[in-house]
């Protein structure tokens, strides 16, 4: 999909010399989806026409600026099972193909199109975050480190065989985008590397460990109260930097008050003491102290 994870794989493995025969995206849903194309191929709209190379373009730039730019075919598909679109993709004979932030499950005839196999780039140190969001879990679980994983692809969730893996360690106060990036830009190297190695048969795929596994689905409202004497105010400063810039706003449960919280701004280790509890009924600008498990928590409420 178009965002930050897709573009610096997509980046990378151009930069390690790998011919991309074509870029293959989902297509918006719409309310009339049986009458579009199963596969159509998106053509660069004449304003958006640039010399850049794929050294100079940005971070951020679009997957499908990128494909433009260096005169790769792109593909927008609405249905993945049509044998259109297996015919279509089928046409290119691909080694391999490679997949970053791909919103849809990936049918058997299609990861059947390529000589070699179908590799995935994971942010999590699978088989741990299985899942459509796994960074989103990263934060929940208040976990210090996550990763990125290239895994062959079968029909599972995440669940094939391991190539390639690498950890990241989540700082205090990272915001869900800043290690977004981190994780597309360690991702990209390693895939670009795993990509060489299965061309040149040095894979030596390794079996996820099942009993170690584990899956979310997307979060929901109810994923996003925080029960705040169950959490060390580590925790709690952490998830609220994290997901804050999702826009679903994240409740304290603080006893029998819910407190609507805009950001995090700082922590202690050290606990608050009766009086200093009080601060939680008070405001100035709109900030207060929240007493968790283990130390308190700043925070910026939010009014709306």
């Amino acid at each position: 999909m178009q965002g930050n994870f897709s573009h610096p794989p997509l980046r990378a493995v151009l930069e390690a010399g790998i011919e991309v025969c074509a870029v293959v995206v989902p297509a918006a849903q719409g309310l009339v989806q049986h009458e579009l194309p199963a596969i159509r191929r998106r053509e660069q709209p004449q304003a958006f026409r640039s010399p850049l190379t794929v050294l100079e373009s940005s971070l951020h730039t679009s997957i499908l600026q990128l494909a433009w730019e260096q005169h790769i075919p792109l593909w927008e598909v609405q249905r993945l099972p049509d044998p259109e679109t297996i015919a279509t993709l089928a046409g290119y004979q691909p080694d391999i193909i490679c997949v970053a932030c791909f919103s849809r499950r990936i049918p058997r005839a299609m990861l059947d199109i390529a000589r070699l196999g179908c590799l995935n780039v994971h942010p999590s140190l699978l088989p741990a975050n299985r899942g459509p969001e796994p960074l989103f879990w990263t934060f929940r679980e208040g976990s210090r480190r996550t990763g990125v994983t290239i895994h062959l692809m079968d029909e599972g969730m995440d669940t094939g065989p391991i190539v390639a893996q690498e950890a990241l360690e989540v700082p205090d106060g990272i915001s869900y985008a800043q290690l977004e990036t981190q994780c597309a830009m360690l991702g990209g190297r390693l895939l670009a590397r795993s990509v060489w190695d299965l061309y040149d048969g040095l894979v030596i795929p390794v079996a996820q460990d099942e009993t170690k596994s584990n899956y979310h689905g997307f979060p929901t409202d109810d994923d996003f109260a925080v029960p705040v004497a169950e959490w060390s105010a580590r925790h709690v400063y952490n998830f609220i930097c994290g997901v804050a810039s999702w826009g679903t706003p994240v409740t304290l449960h603080v006893g029998k008050q819910k407190i609507l919280v805009k950001d995090a701004i700082s922590y202690s280790h050290e606990n608050m003491s009766e009086r200093d509890s009080d601060v939680i009924d008070g405001q100035l600008r709109g900030e207060v102290w929240v007493r968790c498990k283990e130390g308190a928590v700043r925070v910026r409420r939010s009014f709306s």
